[in-house]
């Protein structure tokens, strides 16, 4: 099935994932077996009628093995999130956190090496899930509710196939490993809006006429609510330096090389601002007497938890198993519903 999907789509393949599922009552640290094939395509240099005809062709795929075939649209998102992303960022959807191994890169004993790679596919199983509270996982990183905003997690093994697709493709070792999660930033949304009201903003006065209301939203006070990002992980403070620090000294014995380092501290220094600015809504983004509440929720909350909450999850990718995941190589991937609208956004925004 693997080879005869590839060759009816006729497009280039850059990575094959297989869902990796484990049989009840077994221990998710279990090898597993394949429940589902996810072919990536880059479709970054084609045209929209070029993407509408392969979405036609990836439908019609039949195969005695394959019982249903689906199209989404992967967004590697750019971290920190930039303003036009935040402007379109779902409240809910799908997203991927996408890792590739090191394959014990920086040992130099053979023996070492082999123990490294031996581990890694085992350990990104159990501890890149971010709900996962067993052993080896990593749910104590993260607040309750910050959990609360993910769930059904997907565990996928990433094969590249730049070499093509071949039968014997997914019987090797595998070169990273993914969660395919929902999120849901609803009641995040919700909540941190009804704080929000008072210490950060007041409603319009219902007596003072004018044709250009606008409200001055000042979020420098933290809010009584674990959803504020000042709880989520990469905002801990000295524990985060600390992770921090660990993931440069790992680098360090990786590549020895300092521009890597100081680039990738660059990066995760820009997730960890916490930036809290002073904004003005009006009459352009809706603002009405009655309507406040909704303004500074989608305008914002939304934005601004949308920022943090794929910051928090950046720079868990980046420091939670350095060892074993390759730091510069780490993806936080949206994943949303194909549709021709969406490919037209994503076509201006390159």
């Amino acid at each position: 099935m693997l080879v005869a999907m590839d060759e009816h789509i006729q497009h280039s393949v850059i990575e094959v994932m297989n869902h990796n599922r484990v049989r009840e009552g077994q221990k998710v640290s279990r090898a597993g077996y394949t429940s589902g094939l996810r072919f990536i395509i880059d479709a970054t240099f084609l045209d929209t009628e070029e993407i509408l005809e392969l979405n036609e062709r990836a439908l019609s795929f039949n195969h005695e093995f394959c019982s249903l075939s689906s199209v989404s649209i992967s967004e590697t998102l750019p971290i920190p999130l930039d303003i036009p992303t935040k402007s379109r960022f779902p409240e809910l959807g799908r997203i991927m956190l996408c890792v590739r191994f090191t394959d014990g890169l920086g040992y130099t004993d053979a023996k070492k090496i082999r123990n490294a790679i031996g581990t890694q596919t085992k350990e990104t199983k159990d501890g890149l899930d971010p709900t996962g509270t067993g052993k080896g996982s990593s749910g104590a990183r993260f607040s309750e509710e910050f959990r609360s905003m993910l769930s059904d997690s997907k565990w996928l093994r990433r094969f590249p196939s730049l070499a093509g697709v071949s039968e014997g493709l997914l019987s090797g070792a595998a070169a990273g490993g993914c969660y395919d999660l929902s999120y849901d930033l609803r009641e995040a949304v919700r909540q941190l809006t009804e704080s929000s009201e008072g210490p950060w903003w007041s409603k319009l006065d219902p007596d003072e006429l004018t044709l250009t209301p606008s409200l001055i939203v000042d979020p420098s006070e933290k809010l009584d609510s674990k959803f504020d990002p000042a709880h989520y992980h990469h905002l801990e403070g000295e524990k985060s330096d600390n992770y921090v620090k660990n993931m440069k000294e790992v680098e360090m014995e990786q590549t020895g090389d300092s521009d890597v380092v100081e680039d990738l501290a660059y990066t995760l220094g820009r997730m960890m601002r916490g930036r809290r600015m002073r904004k003005q809504v009006g009459v352009d983004q809706g603002l009405a007497h009655g309507n406040e509440a909704f303004v500074i929720s989608e305008n914002v909350i939304l934005p601004w938890i949308a920022e943090e909450f794929v910051n928090c999850l950046g720079f868990f990718l980046m420091t939670r198993k350095p060892k074993y995941w390759r730091n510069g190589q780490c993806e936080v991937r949206i994943v949303q519903p194909f549709s021709s609208e969406l490919i037209e956004v994503l076509k201006e925004a390159d």
